[in-house]
């Protein structure tokens, strides 16, 4: 099947912003995924893998052989039993492995790190989408009851405790935004139309969990997706190259309907979800992206060879 030019052009744009931009950097701080691509940013594409996203940090952060790997915990999510109208629920993310290395590489984070020295770096931007494109609920983060273990470690004594999780509001025709908390120090996003997503950002800061809080829609919207992208490195080296990289996709159906069923179905043919076919515009663009990598990795190799 031919790819249509329009398609061809957004995989161009999407891998010159991802070349362009400094890898050091780009998973580590959220600016990278807003700034235009023509700067060296993600252009507004956040690589959740989400249904709304499309690609994930895989496409360009590569596990290099033997590179130790970090995973991703996720707890709260309602897989089996499913979400009810306008329920809550605690969603907490953790990745303690990493915690305990980033620990062993900044015993005291009041020092800077000693030259020559391997420094840590970790990003994660995960979102809930309904598989519908529709509203998705709303998501909240209490800053002012954080627990330890979701703030950033303090690198000056005199530093106000800062919570590594950010929240961005995003919808259609309008630059993201970062929610600001309210009076009572809560973070609050809504997504309840077509195109309006919530995203949260970990940024790299010593945390071990972010934790927040997802309300159902009001309405029964499908299953809904939640697409999370987990990016780590215990040695920074200033490329895409060596990074450890998890990549979850969950899907959180209905209460009542059969979620085993629909996971299997996931399973059993990756081009079908719950019965209906995805667009070959997006399979095409996921077949592209693979040949990319896959040139990626060959053209490291070489360069280890030489």
């Amino acid at each position: 099947m031919a790819v249509p030019d329009r398609l061809i052009g957004t995989l161009t744009c999407f891998m010159v912003c991802l070349c362009a931009a400094p890898a050091a950097h780009a998973y580590s701080a959220s600016e990278a995924f807003i700034e235009a691509p023509a700067n060296g940013g993600g252009g507004g594409r956040w690589f959740s893998g989400s249904p709304a996203d499309g690609f994930n940090c895989g496409v360009c952060h590569l596990t290099a052989q033997g590179q130790r790997k970090f995973p991703l915990h996720v707890a709260g999510l309602p897989i089996d039993a499913g979400y009810t109208i306008a329920s809550k629920q605690q969603i907490v993310l953790s990745w303690p492995e990493f915690a305990t290395r980033w620990r062993e590489l900044r015993p005291n984070p009041m020092l800077a790190p000693a030259p020559g020295a391997p420094v840590p770096a970790m990003g994660i931007v995960a979102e809930l989408v309904a598989e519908s494109g529709a509203g998705s609920g709303t998501i909240e983060i209490e800053t002012a009851t954080a627990g330890a273990g979701e703030q950033c470690e303090k690198t000056r004594p005199n530093l106000k405790p800062r919570v590594a999780a950010q929240l961005y509001q995003i919808r259609p025709g309008v630059d993201a935004l970062l929610v600001k908390p309210d009076a009572t120090g809560v973070l609050r996003c809504e997504s309840r139309q077509l195109g309006q997503r919530c995203i949260v950002f970990v940024s790299s800061c010593g945390a071990s969990e972010a934790r927040f809080i997802w309300t159902a829609p009001s309405l029964w919207e499908g299953p809904i997706w939640f697409s999370a992208g987990f990016v780590a490195s215990d040695a920074l080296n200033g490329t895409s190259d060596g990074d450890s990289v998890q990549e979850v996709s969950l899907p959180v159906v209905p209460s009542g309907g059969a979620a085993g069923v629909y996971r299997q179905t996931l399973r059993g043919c990756t081009l079908v979800r719950g019965g209906g076919s995805i667009h070959a515009g997006v399979a095409s663009i996921g077949a592209l992206v693979l040949v990319w990598r896959l040139r990626r990795r060959v053209s490291q190799r070489n360069r280890e060879q030489r």
